[in-house]
């Protein structure tokens, strides 16, 4: 498999000349393509005012159709949004809750901001049933389906645990949702751009994800799948007027839900963070999840052995099959030199109980893994 560190894919990542970039899992490296399309965003509105919108709409189509492609999702079946939180919502806001059904499952190690939805929809006659991690770092597939009753609606769990990069059982997670008929929502923030998986293959439900990580493209653009034949079944509640079937018609309520990619807008869309975002997938599509992958194992199987060798914990799983894209390494004083890292333009980052989180992408070279190191030996011995 080659190395996918070509001068070519490196020089649309400016920040590589002047950092080593370590920090993908978190926020990946900004391409000049992000710069262009936020430059032809105001150049468009500037020209035509809101004319500009017979130019936007469609590629807000564009964007989630290209994102679809990642997932292997067909097309017409991704939508867009500022982010998780909000898609999360939306799906609650499409469920009865008035009925026995009425548990949504998630797992201990879901990322807070997914459990502040779901626990905030209490209040509309949801039962929060979470599932508790037995080591803090990973989750159990046989407590995880032994939470998952007839009297489940919904299932939200997370691809990749964002406090280890472990990764969740889909399958039999799936096949158990079908057993009980709840609904199955995959978030997929910590995996998608590094870890491939097919949507279709796997048949998800609905896939929850962003674009600010492994996928390059900034903040503002979240997506959701929702697998076309639950399209009808899912409306929801919380909407706006760009989820119209005509929006430009501005018919009074109530809504006619569209039923492309555009069903689950709300109002009035983040533009910006949805062009800013294109050129991040575009080079995901272009080098290929295989490549990506092959790629990030090599170079994350290098810092668990250096981690290893200097005796650090190391919490992430060593099985790449078993973990997302990144490394995590904890010792004493880690905290410490994460901040003097990052002041030597060395970006990873820091989290209590996992340690230095430390991530290789299709840009990373071998140097920058070994300038890492030689930089948290010398950190050290301050």
């Amino acid at each position: 498999m080659p190395v996918l560190t070509s001068p070519r894919l490196r020089e649309r990542f400016p920040t590589l000349d002047t950092a080593t970039y370590l920090v993908s899992h978190s926020m990946g490296a900004p391409p000049l393509g992000a710069r262009d399309a936020l430059l032809a965003y105001w150049e468009a509105w500037a020209r035509n005012g809101p004319e500009a919108w017979e130019e936007w709409f469609p590629a807000i189509a564009g964007v989630a159709d290209g994102i679809a492609a990642i997932l292997g999702a067909p097309a017409g079946s991704v939508s867009l949004a500022p982010n998780v939180s909000l898609l999360q919502a939306a799906l609650a806001s499409a469920l009865d809750w008035r009925g026995e059904r009425n548990e949504v499952v998630f797992e201990d190690l879901q990322f807070p901001s997914v459990t502040y939805v779901w626990t905030a929809w209490e209040r509309f006659g949801a039962r929060v049933v979470r599932v508790p991690s037995d080591d803090g770092r990973t989750m159990s597939t046989e407590r995880l389906l032994a939470a998952i009753t007839e009297r489940t609606a919904v299932v939200v769990l997370s691809h990749a645990a964002y406090v280890s990069g472990a990764v969740i059982d889909v399958p039999a997670i799936v096949a158990r949702c079908r057993e009980t008929g709840a609904l199955f929502a995959l978030d997929v923030y910590q995996t998608t751009g590094v870890y491939p998986y097919d949507v279709t293959a796997l048949d998800i439900d609905l896939a929850m994800g962003g674009s600010h990580k492994w996928l390059c493209g900034g903040p503002g653009c979240g997506f959701v799948y929702v697998k076309p034949t639950l399209r009808a079944s899912l409306q929801p509640a919380i909407t706006g007027w760009m989820a119209h079937e005509s929006p430009f018609n501005f018919e009074p309520a109530p809504i006619r839900l569209a039923w492309d990619q555009h069903r689950w807008n709300t109002g009035t869309p983040t533009i910006p963070g949805y062009l800013a975002a294109k050129a991040g997938h575009d080079a995901i599509r272009e080098l290929g999840l295989a490549e990506i992958r092959a790629h990030n194992i090599r170079l994350s199987n290098k810092l668990a052995e250096g981690a290893l060798e200097r005796g650090f914990d190391v919490p992430t799983p060593l099985d790449p099959a078993k973990r997302t894209g990144w490394i995590g390494m904890d010792f004493p004083g880690a905290e410490r030199v994460v901040q003097q890292l990052i002041a030597e333009r060395v970006f990873v980052d820091y989290r209590p109980g996992c340690g230095i989180r430390v991530s290789p992408h299709f840009y990373t070279t071998d140097a920058e893994i070994d300038a890492f190191f030689s930089a948290v030996d010398r950190l050290r011995k301050v």
